[in-house]
């Protein structure tokens, strides 16, 4: 029997879980405080970064071909 599936399964419903959960405490503690449109700015911000660092990363992969990194 292939025990990695199941595990696998596991893993990711426990991840989905602590992603639904993170959702809901930024929500409930940060966005509706007494500083929540600030803190969306801050949330905001740091996403938008994130996308543009990943379409920045995932441009060109020359970087893995060059030995000299490594």
């Amino acid at each position: 029997m292939d025990t990695a599936k199941p595990l696998v399964g596991l893993l990711g419903a426990g991840v989905v879980v602590f992603l639904v959960g993170a959702l809901v405490s930024l929500v409930a503690t940060t966005l509706l405080g007494p500083y929540g449109t600030v803190a969306g700015a801050v949330v905001l911000l740091v996403v938008g970064s994130l996308v543009v660092a990943i379409g920045v990363g995932a441009r060109g992969s020359a970087w893995l071909d060059n030995p000299g990194y490594w």
